[in-house]
């Protein structure tokens, strides 16, 4: 369906960006995460929303990257002038911070909004919570960089946790994201044959996945059945 390649692409364009050169691997990762968010748009209109703020977030991506190759080249004495400023770096960050949101928010709206037409027990909740997790992050993060005289030991006191709540609800919508791709898939893939693994922890790992997978589907039915009982009274 696409949620193995959005899975791919926001866990290289959050987790593993975290480096020197952590511009261009995030480029990969939101080209992964556009590429999936195509393909989900199929199933779900909501993942358009997602389309767009993922492409914001390329061109914002694009620029930094650019912003780096510069300066490196800067450094090296191979350019003799740096045309991206402290002043600009600074302002496109605030500009990726925004869009971060924007992105986040529309991909937990869509996988609420698919999870809940295909009956998923637990991903609607949980893609609600992690919102919640985000918009408060997003807020010590803008109470940390606001020019106020009142605010200006805010970071050193609430630095840390806002770091720890960053790391934490990335790898909750990392796990969310897995959790859809192991629960949801195309009606067309159910029948597909799995071709078994060499190694026997991975034919395990499947095998109970499977289960839960029909036990998840039997709920379903039943839960599909009550409701057809109940409009017909």
């Amino acid at each position: 369906m696409g949620f193995g390649l959005l899975f791919i692409g926001y866990f290289a364009a959050t987790l593993m960006s975290l480096h020197s050169f952590g511009s261009y691997v995030r480029l990969l990762g939101y080209a992964l995460v556009l590429i999936s968010s195509l393909k989900l748009r199929k199933y779900n209109r909501a993942f358009t929303f997602l389309t767009v703020s993922t492409v914001l977030m390329l061109v914002v991506s694009l620029l930094l990257a650019v912003g780096d190759t510069w300066e490196f080249l800067y450094n090296m004495l191979i350019l003799d002038t740096n045309v991206f400023s402290e002043a600009f770096r600074l302002n496109v960050g605030y500009v990726e911070m925004a869009v971060s949101f924007i992105l986040n928010g529309t991909m937990l709206f869509a996988i609420r909004s698919i999870a809940v037409e295909t009956d998923a027990e637990k991903i609607p909740e949980n893609a609600v919570r992690n919102f919640v997790f985000v918009c408060i992050y997003y807020v010590l993060y803008v109470l940390q960089v606001l020019p106020v005289d009142i605010l200006k030991d805010f970071g050193k006191y609430f630095g840390a946790p806002t770091l720890l709540l960053y790391f934490a609800w990335i790898i909750l919508n990392a796990v969310l994201i897995y959790s859809c791709y192991m629960n949801i898939c195309d009606e067309n893939d159910v029948d597909m044959e799995i071709k078994p693994s060499r190694f026997a922890f991975v034919n395990n790992m499947r095998a109970k996945s499977e289960m839960r997978k029909q036990s998840l589907e039997s709920q379903r039915q039943e839960l599909k059945e009550i409701r057809e009982k109940r409009k017909g009274k």
